[in-house]
């Protein structure tokens, strides 16, 4: 791809995953531009070479005019499950999906890449989950059930012809960047105030990616023609053990080794939360089935087909990921 042909649009560049991406393409000689609402922080674009288009993705008026000229669309935006009401989740998601697409699609955007999560498989069984395992066909959890339906709008539109569209479904994502609230700040501070526990013991393999991992297939996807059409697992090799897990960080973080509470107790309690929000009774989702299964299965999320037809191949394991990631942590006033 040529200098003049790299031009990239994102969404969600104020927070981590897009922020990340947008530094690794101005590296890489890209022009970027990034759609953020008028109240974000920009401090951290604002130290890139980043153009700022100030739109929502649930808006979409002016959404087409601002990625006029890019040729790859990086939709990173989203809202997670936690938090959050039902509707707002598909709103952000699952329409404003949409609103990209149609967008993409009247501006002669090329590619399409869509950051989605693993969240969207059928979890009953533990085991190798593939791309092709089976995507969730009920769930409560509006998260999964809004991923599920922006990936669907985006196979639709490649096989119409409109958009050439790619899903990377990323595991847990952990690296320098994060911040209060992300996956390893949030651990790091339930762990600080005694408040984490490993579920079922932790002798599972918690699935990881390291950020710049992800940032490297997410550029892949939009540069290679194998990509068109195909969604991807975003996963590291050789994951750890929550229990493993839990250990390097307590140790970093110099408390007590979290407890363990068994499975067989937190199903039926999410169970409940999910069918309290079903009727209406909780207006946020605070943990789901969906949830309890990522935390409490042996899961594993091979990215066996990313290195096969993109080349991609993770650099970053664990024990190394953990330790890039301590300045982060000391800043945050978690490592004592």
């Amino acid at each position: 791809m040529s200098n003049k042909e790299k031009h990239a649009f994102i969404t969600g560049a104020t927070g981590f995953v897009g922020g990340a991406l947008a530094e690794k393409l101005t590296a890489d000689g890209w022009t970027v531009t990034a759609l953020v609402r008028p109240q974000s922080d920009t401090a951290r674009l604002s130290a890139l070479d980043v153009s700022l288009a100030f739109g929502d993705v649930c808006q979409p008026e002016g959404l087409a005019e601002a990625m006029s000229g890019a040729n790859v669309v990086f939709h990173c935006a989203a809202l997670t499950g936690v938090g959050h009401r039902s509707a707002d989740i598909h709103r952000v998601i699952a329409q404003g999906t949409n609103n990209l697409l149609d967008a993409a699609y009247k501006s002669e955007v090329q590619r399409f890449v869509y950051v989605s999560s693993v969240a969207v498989y059928e979890l009953s069984d533990a085991g190798v989950c593939d791309e092709q395992h089976a995507l969730l066909s009920s769930s409560i959890d509006p998260y999964a059930q809004a991923k599920i339906a922006a990936e669907k709008a985006c196979f639709e539109a490649c096989h119409a012809g409109q958009l050439e569209t790619t899903i990377v479904r990323p595991v847990f994502i952990y690296g320098p960047g994060d911040r209060r609230g992300g996956f390893l700040p949030e651990l790091a501070s339930m762990m600080a105030e005694g408040k984490f526990k490993l579920i079922g013991g932790g002798a599972n393999r918690i699935p990881l990616v390291y950020i710049s991992d992800l940032t490297d297939m997410l550029l892949r996807c939009a540069v290679r023609p194998e990509a068109v059409g195909q969604a991807y697992n975003a996963c590291s090799k050789a994951p750890p053990t929550w229990q493993g897990f839990a250990r390097s960080l307590s140790g970093v973080l110099g408390v007590a080794q979290p407890g363990s509470v068994p499975a067989t107790l937190v199903r039926p309690i999410a169970g409940l939360l999910e069918f309290l929000a079903k009727v209406q009774l909780l207006r946020t989702l605070p943990l789901s089935k969906v949830a309890v299964n990522l935390l409490a299965m042996d899961l594993e999320f091979p990215a066996d087909k990313a290195e096969r037809e993109l080349g991609y191949v993770s650099q970053i394991g664990f024990a190394e990921g953990v330790v890039r990631c301590l300045p982060m942590l000391k800043e945050l006033q978690w490592v004592k």
